[in-house]
Formats: C-alpha cells, structure tokens, sequence
C-alpha cells in the first residue's frame, strides 16, 4: 500500500440542535511515511460545549459510497470527544484493509453533538448517521465484510417485549380483527418467548392500532389492507416506512442500536463477556437451568446475580446481547449482505425463504451474542422458548 489518501471530504452533521449544530474543520489525513497509518487531524467547535461522538468513514469512489472499512481508529473518536482545535485520530489501514490501493479516497468525519427528541414512553432515541455494520472478528464470514450504513434516526423498546406487554396488545386485538396465533409467555416480566415473525409483525400494527398510530405493515402494495391475520410474506413495498406505528427493526437498524455508539465492539459493551452481563448458556444466572431460562427484561440494571454494573448499552438499551432472540425486518440473504447490501437505510433483500433474527438467546454461547451476529429462521420459527420482539418507530 504505497498510497492512500490524496483527497479528503469533510462533513459535519448534528441529529438536533439546541443553538447550533457542531462544526468541523480543519481536515487534515495523511499515510504516515514506511507505515500502513493514516494520520487524521481536525478541529470540532460546538456552540452548546456538547460533548461530540466522532464518526469516521472512506471513500474509494470519490465519495459516491464510503465502503472501505474503518474500524481499528483511536484518538479522538467515538463518544465524549471534548470539542476543541488539533483533535487527533490514528487509523490502522493495515490492520483494516491490508494489501488494497486505490489512487485517491475522500474522508468523511461526522460530528453527532448528543441533542435528542424526547422518545416515547418505554423507548430510547437512536441517533441519526453512518456505522461500520459486522466485523472481522471470530471467522463469522456471514458478518464480513465491514461495511459503511447510514441509518435514519429512530425510536427503539429499551426493553425486549414483556409477557404483560404481549397480552395486553393480544387482549385489544382480539375484538379488532388480529389472529396473532399464540405465544410462549414465560413469567411476569420475563420477555414473551417463541412468537413466529408472522406474529411479531402483526403484533406491531395491533400495537399501532391500541395507540392510535398508523400500521406499518399492509398485504397490498397500495397500503390499504392492514396486515391482521394469516402467515403473509409482505415486501418492502408494502410496508409505510414513514408511518408514526411501531414495526421490527431492520438488520442495520438493530446492529446499530446494539453497539450503543462504540467502534467494532465485540458486544454491546465491549469484546469481553462474563455472566454478570447478560443471559446465555452457562452464565450462571439464577435463571439457569429453570422452567422460565429467561431473565426478566432488564434484569442486568446493576442488581443482577452473578453482582455486576448496569449493562444498559450507550443508547440505554438492555438485552441487546442474550436472554431472548429478536426479530429483524429483513429477509436473510448473505450475498445480498456482503455484495449489494446499500449504503443508506438497508431494508434487505426483495424476497427469501428465512428472516433474519439477531441477539443470541439464553441458551446459545457466547459467539452468539456478539452485535455481529446474524441468524436466519424460517418465519413460522418459534421452537425452544428462546425469540421475541422489540419494536422500533420512526421520527
């Protein structure tokens, strides 16, 4: 890799703005002389004294896509970069993209000044802007390669969906029309166990429906007939995408939420993982082995058994990793993931035989549980007590 970067490009993106939104300036990038580092310079003011997350991404097609991974960065990246003149990044293009050269590539550093609507009741806010969705890590081919998402801010369940939380929808939707078909509900406040997708996406629009929002999900591409009983395979056009109503997460936008702002973490917190952390086979939580298996949604608050911390994620999140399965949006299709997934706001591929569920669940290992991970289930899956829902909304 004789030469990397020759043209830069700078932008400076705030999800909200309380007086004004963070500016960057000052870029500066260059391969440090008989290495495979990228030395990168910039300044970052904000009007508001906010703490900055600094995001990071590269072009090698004149800023068309930013697909070169970008993950092995430290410095003044990722969250609570103190604004200021002279903020420093190291990029280990070696470790990253070895072997690869391109004449020229554009830089693209991203400014998220931490500003948020407030969410829903129950829900957190997923800030706007690019991720480096999978990783390298563990020989996990279905995760490779890294690659640059840009995603839409959104609304997620700090919570996996409850038992309480199911039956009270279930109970609404059974005189308005819904079949949701039945469900695993384990104990109070553990999360709703074996829902098929079918049910879950139904499950959304029941919710929609009870809270006086608009379904996302409809049989007909015109989105007139709202998706209520049957094991239909909807498509990407017949879902309203800008509707206000609860729908599951597409595969980008629950990676996203997942890793809570860190860079190529293992999981949601890190690389490491000990049963203090989260629900999973030999974790040695009090739930295991028991006729239930599950932890009760946001058990691991700081007073779990193994004692350990809160392991809320950086969107305050919990359960991102274990305890129960969750369903994506998106067909599974690993060709479309590696070669043609797109850059912005990626709902899947057209069609496909299996959806996609992420997380790991309470009777998986470790490797399961990583913010990487894809699982692909048939949609009528529902076996072993061990796949849920949480829901997303848009702005």
């Amino acid at each position: 890799m004789n030469k990397l970067l020759s043209l830069l490009a700078l932008f400076a993106l705030a999800v909200t703005s309380k007086a004004a939104p963070p500016v960057v300036s000052n870029v500066t990038a260059a391969q440090r002389a008989g290495t495979k580092l990228v030395d990168i310079y910039y300044n970052v003011s904000d009007a508001d004294g906010d703490a900055q997350n600094i995001q990071v991404q590269v072009s090698a097609d004149g800023g068309l896509t930013y697909t070169i991974p970008c993950v092995t960065l430290s410095g003044h990246v990722g969250a609570g970069v103190t604004p200021g003149t002279g903020r420093y990044i190291v990029w280990n293009a070696g470790a990253d993209w070895n072997g690869q050269f391109v004449p020229s590539t554009k830089v693209r550093i991203t400014a998220y000044d931490g500003s948020t609507p407030a969410p829903p009741a129950g829900m957190a806010y997923i800030p706007a802007g690019s991720f480096q969705m999978g990783d390298n890590l563990d020989g996990d081919t279905s995760a490779m390669p890294v690659h640059n998402v840009n995603v839409d801010a959104f609304f997620m369940d700090r919570f996996e969906c409850s038992r309480e939380m199911w039956l009270a929808v279930q109970t609404w939707s059974v005189g308005h029309g819904y079949d949701l078909g039945g469900a695993n509900n384990a104990g109070n406040g553990h999360p709703v166990q074996a829902v098929t997708w079918y049910a879950a996406a139904k499950w959304c629009n029941a919710r929609s429906e009870k809270e006086g929002l608009t379904p996302c999900y409809y049989t007909d591409d015109s989105q007139t007939l709202v998706y209520k009983t049957g094991n239909v395979n909807i498509f990407n056009a017949q879902v309203n995408w800008t509707a206000n109503g609860y729908r599951l997460p597409t595969e980008a936008e629950w990676e996203k939420a997942a890793r809570g702002g860190t860079l190529g973490a293992r999981y949601p917190w890190g690389d490491a993982i000990t049963g203090s952390q989260a629900n999973y086979s030999g974790s040695g939580d009090p739930f295991e082995p028991n006729t239930v298996d599950t932890a009760p949604v946001g058990y691991y608050n700081g007073n779990q058994v193994p004692t350990g911390v809160d392991m809320a994620n950086g969107y305050s999140l919990y359960d991102m990793a274990g305890n129960v399965m969750e369903w994506c949006w998106d067909w599974s299709d690993l060709t479309y993931y590696s070669n043609t997934s797109a850059n912005d706001n990626p709902r899947g591929p057209t069609s496909g035989s299996n959806r996609i569920s992420r997380g790991g669940a309470w009777d998986t290992g470790t490797i399961n549980l990583r913010n990487a991970r894809r699982d692909g289930n048939p949609p009528t899956f529902n076996f072993n007590n061990r796949i849920g829902v949480r829901c997303v909304r848009g702005l």
